[in-house]
């Protein structure tokens, strides 16, 4: 659950860009996926012993997936960017630049 709690955030541009709301959603949406993943196994075990899953624990399956797939609308489908500062960008980008070793740097370590 609380992987997918972390994809979620980062999926909604992250913790400051969420609202109340958005948070509790994505919890919701994490819970049922974690439930839906224990369901998947239960599922894929009964059939590796040539058995049929029990109705139930399917219809339950479709109830959960459907539940998850209408919370998940209201995060919605494409991902959302971090807003990010020229700045702080050319300043990363030359940082990055400092820290690679120059050509003859690069030689003395092979």
């Amino acid at each position: 659950m609380r992987d997918s709690l972390q994809s979620l955030v980062a999926h909604c541009g992250g913790e400051d860009l969420m609202s109340e709301t958005r948070r509790m959603a994505a919890r919701r949406v994490a819970a049922l996926e974690a439930e839906l993943i224990m369901m998947e196994d239960r599922i894929a075990s009964i059939r590796g012993k040539a058995k049929q899953p029990p109705p139930s624990l399917l219809q339950l399956y479709g109830m959960l997936a459907d539940r998850q797939r209408r919370l998940s609308e209201a995060l919605g489908w494409d991902r959302s960017k971090k807003p990010v500062n020229d700045i702080d960008l050319a300043s990363y980008i030359r940082g990055k630049a400092r820290m690679r070793p120059t050509p003859m740097e690069a030689m003395d370590h092979e």
